[in-house]
């Protein structure tokens, strides 16, 4: 796995900014094979997650999806003493692939909401889900504690200091890239 870093802003404190923006949607990316892509968006400070399923749904099958999505969410936060949360899911087809996307504010996630997002699309679309080969458990123990490690970290950062920069993280065959925008 390779980074991409573009930090060649010359105010210290935007590029302690970008970095942990850059360093956030990396590690998401590297800790959850389950996602396509990560948007961040500065304006609303909500970030998109999209996950990529082979074939077709129907609408009905989609909005019964979305459905349980926000009811497991929302029962999480509860379980977790927060106060309910905002989630959107919407979804494109593209020939044979659908991508969905899941927007949060990036103030009120949690990170245990990825766990339970990533294996809710693994037990609802199975094999038809798009995954990376390298998962959490085929990368080298030591890299995958550090980048699970350093994802906590970046969450808690990303919360105590709004990002500013508009950034996609995304796969590029054997690689993660986070571009700002």
């Amino acid at each position: 796995m390779m980074f991409g870093f573009n930090l060649s802003d010359k105010n210290s404190g935007s590029r302690k900014e970008m970095s942990t923006g850059v360093q956030l949607l990396a590690s998401m990316l590297v800790c959850y094979p389950e996602l396509y892509s990560v948007t961040y968006e500065p304006r609303e400070a909500e970030i998109m997650l999209d996950f990529v399923i082979k074939g077709k749904q129907s609408k009905a099958e989609m909005e019964d999806f979305a459905s349980l999505l926000d009811k497991s969410l929302q029962t999480y936060h509860d379980l977790h003493g927060e106060d309910p949360v905002w989630l959107a899911v919407d979804a494109d087809v593209h020939g044979e692939l659908m991508t969905v996307h899941v927007r949060r504010q990036l103030s009120t996630m949690l990170r245990g909401e990825l766990d339970l997002l990533a294996e809710l699309f693994c037990d609802r679309f199975g094999d038809a889900l798009q995954m990376d080969s390298h998962t959490l458990d085929a990368l080298e123990p030591e890299f995958s504690s550090m980048q699970s490690s350093l994802l906590d970290q970046m969450f808690d950062m990303a919360q105590a200091n709004r990002i500013k920069e508009r950034m996609i993280g995304m796969r590029d065959k054997d690689k993660v890239v986070v571009y700002n925008r």
